[in-house]
């Protein structure tokens, strides 16, 4: 009996550890999908997300998107989602040098996108390769373009494996990889110099424009799809996310650079789904 518990303990110590550097969060959606003819469906659907550690709501998502199957092998897709995080409560520097508190307030971005999947089925298994290109547009007049592009473009390369052989139940397991396309990115020159108040350093900085390109994000996905009857279906999923990253912070004006680093974090999420499909 000790030695069981022992090995019990031993096995949970990488769990523990794992579970103190990841942060976890929450989704839950509902969504339509209208059958226009075969092939040609039109959807909507509304999303809500928790920050990290369920600390406060993250974000509300309303999409919209229409796909067509011309053939069974393939299905083409576009979108677009009306993205609203909650932004906490902080001081940021204007163009002008000076600074200014803003209380919590909602920061809209508008996501395009655009995919293609290849689907291939063996049996009652499913394989599918998805390839999505999105567009993130922020049009926040006081964002500082020097740190992100207004228009941030991404490519999501997602490769699934899903079982069908069941009627109501079809668990499903996905791989993703994000890749921003378009990066801030710039060089320095000097050395590292103080402003006059003796606390803040930085570096000299010159932008060379949106020309990073590096993968930010490896996804892994399980779930399942649970239908009840041909018009409900209910989606509960777990999501193991890696970030890794590229923050780069600046003045406004581009000229000094304060920090460049990657900035990497394990997320967790708990998502459930539900499609009401006619």
């Amino acid at each position: 009996m000790k030695k069981t518990l022992l090995a019990l303990a031993l096995a949970l110590v990488p769990a523990f550890a794992f579970a103190q550097s990841a942060s976890f969060a929450g989704r839950a959606s509902v969504e339509a999908d209208y059958k226009i003819v075969k092939g040609l469906h039109l959807s909507v659907g509304e999303e809500i997300r928790s920050n990290d550690n369920f600390s406060a709501l993250g974000s509300l998502r309303t999409t919209v998107g229409m796909t067509y199957k011309p053939i069974k092998y393939l299905k083409v897709g576009l979108g677009y989602t009306l993205i609203n995080p909650w932004k906490n409560g902080k001081e940021i520097e204007l163009t002008d040098g000076s600074t200014t508190t803003y209380n919590g307030f909602w920061a809209p971005k508008h996501r395009f996108f655009a995919d293609v999947t290849g689907i291939v089925r063996f049996g009652d298994v499913q394989l599918s390769l998805r390839e999505r290109v999105q567009m993130d547009h922020n049009g926040d007049s006081d964002m500082n373009i020097y740190q992100d592009p207004r228009n941030k473009v991404a490519l999501r390369s997602r490769l699934g494996v899903k079982y069908k052989g069941w009627s109501m139940v079809e668990p499903y397991a996905n791989f993703e990889i994000r890749t921003q396309l378009n990066g801030a990115w710039g060089s320095t020159s000097g050395s590292q110099q103080t402003k006059k108040d003796g606390v803040t350093t930085y570096y000299a900085y010159t932008p060379a424009g949106y020309t990073h390109v590096y993968n930010d994000r490896y996804r892994g996905e399980i779930g399942v799809d649970l239908n009840f009857g041909k018009h409900h279906t209910l989606n509960p999923y777990l999501l193991l996310d890696y970030l890794s990253e590229y923050e780069i912070d600046t003045n406004k004006k581009g000229t000094r650079l304060y920090s460049a680093a990657y900035t990497n974090l394990f997320r967790v999420s708990l998502g459930i789904g539900y499609t009401f499909s006619f």
